[in-house]
């Protein structure tokens, strides 16, 4: 017997996960895991424990970032890490385009 509005509805064929960054709803193949780990935030697409999920580009890696929405989805267990650390992570280059400090001398 389904009761509620819940029990009618149609599930998706595969999880999704909402993105921390643009708080949108993604397939979760979709978008990258991050989990706390000795006080910092680690990529974990396996790992236990309490994690949070971004997708994989350079805007939602900088909104999550400047709006510290990493460490407040991870309740506090964890440090955000550096955006060229999580760029590594994703796959993406430095965004100033070299790589470096993006200080002119």
């Amino acid at each position: 017997m389904v009761r509620g509005r819940r029990g009618a509805r149609v599930r998706p064929a595969e999880p999704h996960r909402r993105c921390v960054g643009c708080r949108q709803v993604a397939p979760q193949r979709e978008l990258m895991r991050l989990v706390a780990e000795a006080g910092r935030a680690v990529q974990g697409p396996g790992k236990p424990g309490r994690g949070c999920w971004l997708h994989r580009e350079a805007s939602c890696a900088v909104a999550a970032l400047k709006g510290g929405r990493i460490p407040r989805a991870l309740k506090g267990k964890a440090a955000a890490p550096e955006l060229p650390l999580l760029l590594e992570w994703m796959g993406l280059a430095a965004l100033d385009g070299g790589g470096g400090s993006g200080l002119k001398s």
